[in-house]
């Protein structure tokens, strides 16, 4: 009887190391790691839009537009003051990397159906928010960025 307890609690203990370790994670996420994250999905994105194979752009921009409403609760310091256009650049950062999620789908829909009419625009839409995307990030990188200790 015992055996069986002290397994049911170690059971449960590790559940809980198991289902509390995300949320450990993403509490424990700093603004520098997300950035980072952004930039590598920057790179896929670029990589589709260049080769016109728009299969990784979905996910990467999911990824940006989750980080962009990260950063709603991780104004840096250096921001505190400015909070409301910290903020402006956050939303504005996920507004691009949504809209470009739709129109790469769209993309992807469009290229499986050979014979439809030119997608050129949508081609050059979704190139217009990721310019958007990096004009935010480097808005803000400028604005932000913590100067180095002299």
């Amino acid at each position: 009887m015992i055996r069986v307890r002290t397994g049911m609690l170690s059971l449960c203990a590790a559940a809980a190391l198991v289902l509390g370790a995300p949320q450990l994670a993403v509490a424990k996420t700093t603004i520098k790691e997300l950035m980072g994250d952004n930039f590598g999905g920057l790179q896929t994105i670029l990589f589709g839009l260049i080769s016109a194979n728009y299969a990784a752009v979905p996910a990467q921009a999911d990824v940006i537009h989750d980080h962009a409403e990260q950063l709603v609760g991780l104004i840096p310091e250096s921001a505190q003051k400015e909070r409301a256009q910290f903020l402006a650049y956050a939303n504005n950062l996920g507004a691009h990397a949504s809209d470009m999620k739709t129109i790469a789908l769209e993309l992807m829909k469009h290229d499986k159906e050979r014979g439809v009419s030119s997608t050129d625009y949508l081609r050059e839409a979704l190139a217009s928010h990721y310019g958007g995307m990096v004009t935010m990030c480097v808005a803000c990188h400028n604005r932000y960025r913590p100067l180095p200790a002299k």
